[in-house]
Parts: structure tokens; sequence; C-alpha cells
């Protein structure tokens, strides 16, 4: 299934990502209290010391790694929105304060796009790049569209909504993902401290951050695909795009995949691209289509328009060292959008020539980094997040080592074929 991780790089990451995580509980401890860090310390240490002494036992040290998580990942969240009960938005995201609102419109079918929202709990960051995140709504619809069900149920028991209960579920989606994926449990240890036990998401979570939400579907697409389920993985990535476009870019490393498959012909190959497109993208056609129907002028500036050209210019990126050389204003109107493709087809052409030769999760997963970091680098702001997200995926990478998709006799479609041959033979040719 693939090489044995050595045990030290399982202690280093849960020794370094451990360490970081408890000080940044220490640091904050006036807001989430002393209880927190004090037993992530002790089941830290203990952990550290089982890892030392004991090779095996992989179940036992997952399950306290779960534990960890639990106590210095989740509990701070837990903290901060029984906390908001008194003290209302304080530290929180204001990207979480305006999917709240964004929420209940849906649930009252209304308008999400082209609002303005100064009249709600989003007031509040008038502030934030001079109140321009008033007038719009910068998420894809199936963000908030996930979020009503948890809405919902929160309703339901009379608990009050805090978008934190999103995140945290989504959290445990990811988890379950980590747990299902095709590598040893020493690997699978590495990813869940890179993804998890990560200060740089950890903080993001803390404060309603939703990078976890398509994280989670990444990873569940990565599992299934490891699995060699490249229908289901397709289905996937194509939700987890539909949650963040910044997974659109995972498609042509799929197209790969099924183009390097001994024993297929060209139209075999051909009808599978089909499907896979069908599939990728029809999450996105699903949520997006009727918010195109009912206003599509709102929806194109809120989501293209902004993001391509009215974004401020800034970051981690190209553009914030353009700003700060005072080569361009941050509010210059000019899109970005030819940069990132010119640094995205080299990506591509390393990436994808480097999948095509070895093709495993690895491989695949730092082909997709550095497409990710083409487009994110060379845009017009390359926000904290964004570059947190993209570490925690880049850190995932040692961890999967070289565990192969076995592209030969690798049927995609078993199952939707097998249907199809259901209404005749000529039907599934």
């Amino acid at each position: 299934m693939g090489v044995n991780i050595p045990r030290r790089n399982a202690t280093l990451y849960l020794a370094v990502f451990g360490s970081l995580q408890l000080a940044f509980l220490w640091v904050f401890r006036e807001r989430f209290g002393v209880i927190l860090p004090v037993l992530g310390l002790l089941l830290l240490v203990a952990l550290l010391a089982l890892l030392a002494r004991a090779s095996g036992a992989w179940s036992l040290k997952l399950g306290l790694l779960a534990g960890l998580i639990a106590i210095t990942t989740f509990g701070p969240s837990v903290v901060a929105m029984a906390a908001r009960h008194h003290t209302g938005l304080t530290f929180e995201y204001d990207g979480l304060a305006i999917d709240e609102v964004a929420v209940d419109r849906l649930i009252h079918g209304h308008a999400i796009y082209g609002v303005d929202w100064s009249g709600t709990q989003v007031a509040g960051y008038a502030s934030v790049w001079g109140g321009v995140d008033l007038h719009l709504y910068g998420h894809l619809p199936l963000m908030p569209l996930s979020a009503v069900p948890v809405r919902l149920a929160a309703d339901l028991l009379h608990l009050p909504f805090d978008y934190r209960m999103v995140v945290l579920l989504f959290s445990l989606i990811a988890m379950g993902a980590i747990a299902s994926l095709p590598v040893p449990p020493p690997a699978r240890f590495m990813v869940a401290i890179a993804i998890l036990l990560n200060p740089a998401l950890s903080l993001g979570a803390w404060t309603g951050h939703d990078d976890i939400c398509y994280l989670a579907m990444f990873l569940i697409g990565l599992s299934l695909l490891g699995r060699r389920r490249l229908l289901l993985a397709t289905v996937a990535f194509g939700i987890a795009a539909a949650l963040k476009p910044f997974v659109l870019v995972v498609f042509p490393l799929l197209l790969v995949i099924i183009w390097k498959r001994s024993g297929r012909s060209a139209r075999e190959r051909g009808r599978d691209t089909a499907i896979s497109a069908i599939a990728f993208g029809l999450p996105m056609l699903l949520s997006v289509g009727p918010f195109l129907i009912v206003n599509a002028p709102a929806f194109i500036h809120d989501i293209v328009i902004y993001f391509t050209a009215g974004l401020p210019i800034g970051g981690f990126g190209l553009g914030g060292l353009l700003v700060a050389l005072h080569l361009v204003p941050s509010d210059a109107r000019f899109s970005f959008a030819p940069l990132e493709l010119a640094a995205l087809l080299p990506a591509y052409w390393f990436g994808l020539r480097a999948l095509a030769r070895r093709p495993t999760m690895a491989q695949f997963l730092a082909s997709y980094c550095l497409a990710l970091f083409a487009i994110l680098f060379f845009a017009r702001y390359f926000a904290d997040n964004y570059l947190a997200a993209l570490v925690a995926l880049v850190l995932c990478i040692p961890a999967l080592g070289p565990v192969a998709f076995q592209l030969r006799g690798y049927g995609p479609f078993p199952w939707l074929l097998g249907r199809l041959e259901a209404f005749g033979p000529s039907v599934a040719r």
C-alpha cells in the first residue's frame, strides 16, 4: 500500500505543529482560557512519549491525536461560540458575519448577490477595505447552501446559529476523509496534523474562515482517487470546486489519469472524458445555475468582476509586492488574469508531465499545489488563509509517498457502465 513512513517524521510533525498550536492557545488564553492549553500539553507530551517508545500501536496513537485535535483545534471554536452568546461579534472574520446573513436570506427566499449588507451585522466590518464588502457577496452559492441544514438543525435545537458550526462539521468530514486515505497509519497521522493540527489553519477556523470546507471535499476526492474510484473522486472534486473555485485547476490532472490508462481505445477515453467533465461540472452547474437565472448581472459583479478587477491589490503574492514597491496603487483596476494564465501554463507543463510519468497520490497533490500556487501568487490578492491552505496541502505531500493509482486496468466507471449495460449493449458502447 506504500512506503513505511519513518516514525521520526510523524514525531517531527507532531512536535513542531503541536507545540505551535499550544503556543497560540497560550497567547490567546484570555479568550479561550487556560484549561485547553494545559490539557493539550498533557496529551501532547503523552503522545510524543508513546511515539518515542512504541513502533506500533497506531490505532492508539491516532486516537490520541484525534483527542488532541478535539481539544486544541475544535475546543477554541466551541469556547468562542459560547462566549459570543454574551459578547457578540468580537474577533470573528468578516466572512463569518456575511455568511450567517446569507444563510438566513436563503432560508427566507431572498437574494444574496447584488445586496446591500449595511443594515445587517456585516455593518460592523465597514472599516475593512473601506466597506466594499457591504455591497457584494464573494462566496459561491454552495458555501451558504451547505450551511442551511446546519442552521435548520440549530433552530430545531433552539441553539444560536454560528457559522463555526459548519466549519466544525466539515472538519469532522475532513477527519473521516483522512482516516480513509489508502496510506499507512503513520502517513494518515502526518496528514491529520498538517490539516487539523496546523495553527495556520486553526487560527482561521477559530475566527470562522471556511477553508476547511473545500479542503474536506478535496481530501475525500483524493482518498477516492487513491482507491481507484475515479468517477466518485471526480464528483467530490467538483463539489470542492463549487465550494471554492481554487479546485477548478484539478480537472486537467484528472484528464491525465484518464488518458494514461493502458488498454483503452481513444473512443473509450473520449467517453470517459465526457463523463468526467459532466461529473466534475454538475455540482457547480446545479448550485450556480439558479442564481445566474435569477440575477446574472449581480452574480457576475460579485464573483467575477470584483475578484478579477475590483478586489484591492495586496497580500502575500506578486500583487502585494507591487504595492509594497509602490509600482501600482492598491486600488488599480486592471485584471491579473493574464498573469495568472501565464503562470498556470508552465505549471501545468511541469505538473501534468510529472503526473504522467509518476501517477502517484503524492505527485497528483504536488501537481495540484503547483497549479494552485501559480494562480494564487499572481492573483490580485493572495490572502493569508489562502496561503495557509496551500502550505497545509504541501505538508501532506511527503506523507502520501509512492502510492500509485495503478493505471493499468484502472476502470473508473464500472458501476456506470454496468448500469448502461442494463439498457442494452449498444447504449454502453
